[in-house]
């Protein structure tokens, strides 16, 4: 999860946050990068799409009644 403080939303910090953490798995030897993200989580996705990160699939949960 990242969460940023509602006093320092809409500053970057979780864009730069996010870069740092792609930046960091390079150079340690990753060559993809994937989340997850609740479809209605409009922040998060904003913020992921600004990374570069687009949509590869739908999923959901389920569970026994």
């Amino acid at each position: 999860d990242i969460v940023v403080d509602e006093r320092y939303r809409g500053r970057g910090f979780g864009e730069q946050l996010v870069r740092h953490l792609l930046h960091w798995g390079k150079l340690h030897g990753a060559g993809n990068a994937y989340l997850a993200v609740m479809e209605n989580n409009a922040p998060a996705r904003r913020l992921y799409a600004k990374a570069g990160f687009a949509d590869a699939y739908r999923y959901w949960y389920r569970a026994r009644k």
